[in-house]
């Protein structure tokens, strides 16, 4: 079976503003065994349930200097928890949402430090009922009173229909100074993006991405990449006999848009939400893009070799029939680079999974899972590193009871 290396912590309480968070913080010297893929915990913070933030299943993480804010809402309340460099958590804040509010998305910007305003996007609905609009309001991340929503960013006809909520993302930029808002306008289907700062204001005028025609887009959002902003998304091709296209676009603040374009897809065929990272090719260079991804035959990892090649391969790393069949894959929650190998992270049904896989896909033997009390975790979120992969997930143990885990993993 494989070892849970963070079975061996040792726990202090740690002052947190209201109330206490209690620090785990995981024996770095793990001892290896021979079926271990040299991957381990090097730390681990425990977020109690005295907290609200805690039981919210799907909390987003992002990191600020060399610490994190842990970002999610329940149905009355946007709420968040700064997280310093010695693992030490602030006092949770909330803004409370406005009545009829549809939908809450949240990044980061600073006025005086990176990530000292928390970047709201509300969607509610227009004024004719049908339609639904994006407002923003910059809420400082101390809890002190934010000013009130703006004017409207942009509109969706019949965003307001539960059944078909428009595509929006948001997150925060590399020096977390802007936040990034995107979104798929409904007039003609076209990738839209803005940078916003931390007054919650546009910085220029939204912009598209690309005006490539498609039958349609999914698995939008942001992550890291060589700019300012990344963003990625999907493309589903008009002509339905050929595959979707995956988009990484790499945004700089004044304007300029590099994009990347792979066709790792069969024909045909169906992609996942793809999970993408930066690596050094072989040989040296520039860092350029590696991509993990399912489809109904398992997990794949696509690399790119750089502009001087365009060259792309897709390795096979994971069968589906490993975890049952194809409609049995747990999804991908992350991905990391550890010296030449990859990190992956996968978001089974009862356990969170690290495995390490080299540049050509083949498995490193041996896992790392990651704790859980009684295998009742939330959504998996994540966030890279040099040499770390952090995750957060919700550790429930009942009807509101539990923890939420905040987890640096790496591999040696």
């Amino acid at each position: 079976m494989p070892r849970r290396c963070s079975d061996g912590l040792t726990f202090g309480a740690a002052t947190a503003g209201v109330g206490a968070a209690v620090i785990a913080v995981a024996v770095v010297g793990c001892q290896v065994a021979s079926t271990d893929n040299g991957c381990q915990v090097a730390r681990q913070l425990v977020l109690p349930d005295t907290t609200p933030l805690a039981l919210i299943s799907d909390v987003q993480i992002e990191r600020v200097g060399s610490g994190f804010v842990l970002l999610g809402a329940d149905a009355t309340s946007v709420r968040w928890a700064a997280i310093d460099a010695t693992g030490t958590f602030g006092t949770e804040q909330a803004f409370p949402l406005p009545a009829g509010t549809l939908h809450a998305y949240y990044g980061l910007a600073g006025v005086d430090s990176p990530g000292d305003r928390v970047i709201i996007g509300l969607l509610t609905p227009a004024a004719n009922g049908s339609d639904a609009e994006l407002h923003l309001v910059a809420a400082p991340i101390d809890g002190s009173p934010p000013p009130p929503p703006g004017i409207a960013i942009a509109t969706f006809g019949g965003g307001a229909n539960p059944q078909s909520p428009p595509s929006i993302a948001m997150g925060t930029s590399a020096s977390a100074m802007y936040a990034g808002v995107a979104w798929i306008d409904t007039g003609p289907l076209l990738p839209t993006y803005a940078f916003v700062d931390a007054h919650g204001e546009l910085v220029g005028q939204p912009a598209v991405i690309d005006s490539e025609p498609a039958a349609g887009f999914g698995c939008l959002g942001f992550g890291a990449g060589k700019e300012e902003l990344t963003i990625s998304y999907q493309r589903a091709p008009l002509d339905s006999r050929l595959g979707p296209t995956w988009l990484i676009a790499d945004v700089m603040v004044g304007g300029g848009v590099g994009t990347l374009k792979l066709n790792v897809a069969l024909l045909g065929g169906i992609m996942s939400c793809a999970r993408s990272i930066l690596y050094t090719p072989p040989g040296g260079g520039p860092p350029e893009y590696a991509m993990v991804w399912q489809d109904k035959s398992g997990s794949w990892l696509s690399v790119y070799y750089g502009p001087q090649t365009n060259m792309v391969k897709s390795f096979p790393f994971a069968s589906a029939t490993d975890f049952g069949g194809s409609g049995l894959q747990p999804p991908l929650a992350g991905v990391a680079t550890f010296g030449n190998d990859f990190g992956v992270l996968f978001a089974r049904s009862r356990s969170v999974e690290l495995w390490r896989i080299d540049q050509a896909g083949n498995r490193r033997p041996g896992t790392l899972v990651l704790s859980s009390r009684q295998g009742d975790i939330g959504v998996v979120s994540s966030v890279v590193s040099t040499g770390l992969l952090t995750s957060t997930y919700a550790d429930l143990t009942g009807a509101g009871m539990g923890r939420r885990l905040v987890i640096d993993a790496a591999c040696y």
